[in-house]
């Protein structure tokens, strides 16, 4: 796949995972979207801007819909040792998945 086309097949639209591991070497997984299409670049782009917002004192919050409940995630980014960004597809997630508000 070239940088810049979109995932097909199993793909669930804007969908990510999001995997931090924290300086305490637990590990936190959230779910996030994308306003556009899930390609290989903006992937890129979404993982560069949280890696920029490392070592800084922002708190990032994740909202979202998965497996039927609702959750609101938040992250000190200060925190975070090492983070992991992928597309959510089917075969990932087999629940339903709603974007948060």
């Amino acid at each position: 796949m070239a940088i810049g086309e979109p995932f097909t097949g199993t793909e669930l639209a804007s969908n990510l995972s999001v995997e931090f591991t924290l300086l305490s070497g637990e590990t936190i997984s959230v779910r996030d979207n994308l306003t556009e299409p899930v390609t290989e670049d903006a992937i890129r782009k979404y993982a560069e801007e949280l890696v920029r917002q490392l070592q800084s004192d922002t708190v990032r919050t994740f909202a979202y819909w998965w497996a039927g409940d609702f959750y609101v995630d938040a992250v000190r980014l200060r925190e975070v040792a090492a983070l992991s960004v992928s597309p959510v597809t089917e075969d990932d997630d087999s629940e339903n998945w709603e974007e948060g508000e």
